[in-house]
């Protein structure tokens, strides 16, 4: 072979394998191999959904790898997890951990972080890793909603049963047909009951009118019952100054027939007054046929 093929062939190989050994070494750089690697404990009270090489996610980006679990002697599963240096950061005290088995994808582990003001996570510290289970999750919730769907659509269509068996909505309310006869026959004596109690009240008010004005009207019985009282006990004053003319009338003859006449002219004008007033009062009230006054 001539010296100059095999140096071209030489030259090939050294840059071949050159080239794998960046892409191995440009590999390696991206997995972290070079970077110091730091391994935390986590326990579980399962071992369900976890297995080797089950990713560590932060954010979406996995920051970490499961490398090994093992069952204590009390049945608590220890799971080793491999973080490297430059992700330590994502995992603080105050952060969470819980085991995602969504309903499309692989299984993996979740970090959440509540404050990134928090001291680093130790490795001295254990974390426990919590479940939750979508698949099982969304059936237990599913399922209650389904029963829930079903109970709707049942109501549903009874409801729509009950209106198409209905003539109105009354009667749907009432549950029958007599029920709205008789609510509506109630509605049309409630209306006749209220026309009636209008034209009482119409007769009332007219009654009342008429009995203000014959008692406090100008010619009422209250002012004319005043005036005739009034001059009564005019009367009467002047009829007891007559009667104390009477010892007088003893003493002397001749001057009694002129009192007695007069005393007699004082009572014929209370007689005439007594009875004006009576027929005053049987004109304001009718409905008194009959009356008497006792004259003392």
């Amino acid at each position: 072979m001539p010296r100059n093929v095999e140096f071209k062939v030489g030259i090939f190989v050294i840059v071949t394998a050159l080239l794998i050994g960046a892409f191995v070494g440009y590999v390696a750089f991206k997995k972290d191999a070079f970077s110091h690697i730091h391994t935390f404990t986590f326990m579980s009270k399962s071992g369900d959904g976890f297995s080797e090489g089950m990713p560590l996610v932060f954010a979406g980006f996995e920051i970490g790898t499961v490398h090994r679990m093992e069952l204590s002697d009390t049945g608590i599963v220890m799971i080793k997890i491999k973080i490297p240096e430059r992700h330590i950061k994502w995992t603080r005290k105050s952060s969470f951990f819980i085991l995602e088995r969504p309903l499309i994808g692989k299984p993996k582990i979740v970090v959440y972080t509540d404050s990134m003001d928090s001291p680093i996570l130790s490795p001295d510290v254990i974390p426990e890793i919590f479940h939750v289970d979508s698949i099982d999750e969304a059936i237990h919730k599913v399922q209650p909603l389904l029963a829930k769907i079903d109970r709707i659509l049942d109501n549903a269509a009874m409801i729509t049963l009950n209106l198409s068996q209905k003539d109105t909505l009354l009667e749907m309310v009432v549950g029958d047909k007599e029920s709205v006869k008789s609510f509506n026959e109630f509605l049309q004596k409630i209306d006749t009951m209220g026309t009636r109690l209008d034209f009482i009240l119409a007769k009332a008010d007219t009654v009342l009118a008429r009995t203000d004005q014959g008692l406090y009207g100008s010619d009422g019985l209250v002012k004319l019952a005043r005036k005739i009282l009034t001059d009564f006990i005019d009367k009467l004053e002047r009829l007891n100054a007559a009667v104390d003319d009477v010892p007088k009338v003893t003493a002397q003859v001749s001057q009694s027939t002129d009192n007695l006449d007069k005393l007699r002219r004082d009572i014929d004008e209370t007689i005439i007054s007594a009875q004006d007033l009576l027929k005053d009062i049987d004109r304001i009230v009718p409905f008194k046929k009959e009356r008497e006054i006792t004259l003392p």
